[in-house]
């Protein structure tokens, strides 16, 4: 069963649902998003864009190291740096990309996070490298 706020973060009608990211998994150290590929995620040449894949990357990755046990709200950290390798092309017919990442360090605002994405068969299509701050909790609303 996935968590509520997973749920309430896919559905926010910002960049994720925009670009078809969907959030799969997110605990302490990890995280997990998929995207199910359509012409949207092409270049003129038919293959999936690369920027396509560096945002999957920057989502994921931003993940690993902002978890917030309930009742706190699930808040992505925020991208200082991102190094991505493309390793192979991904094409519209490999129907859906997942990306995992795992946090590797930091401290208690800083982490560093490495990821990748791969085809549903396993291939290998990019990996990243990155540094994050973590995600602050929503100020309550004053009334």
């Amino acid at each position: 069963m996935m968590d509520s706020r997973i749920e309430q973060i896919n559905a926010h009608d910002g960049f994720n649902q925009l670009n078809g990211i969907k959030i799969i998994d997110w605990q302490e150290g990890k995280g997990s998003v998929q995207l199910e590929l359509g012409t949207q995620h092409t270049n003129p040449a038919g293959l999936v864009h690369g920027g396509a894949l560096m945002g999957m990357l920057d989502v994921v990755l931003a993940l690993t190291g902002s978890y917030d046990a309930p009742p706190l709200a699930l808040m992505p950290g925020l991208t200082l740096s991102l190094n991505t390798e493309f390793i192979a092309a991904a094409h519209i017919e490999d129907g859906m990309l997942v990306g995992t990442a795992t946090k590797t360090g930091g401290g208690r605002n800083i982490f560093f996070s490495d990821g990748e994405i791969r085809t549903t068969d396993n291939r290998l299509i990019a990996r990243a490298s990155g540094v994050f701050k973590k995600g602050r909790q929503p100020h309550p609303s004053s009334a």
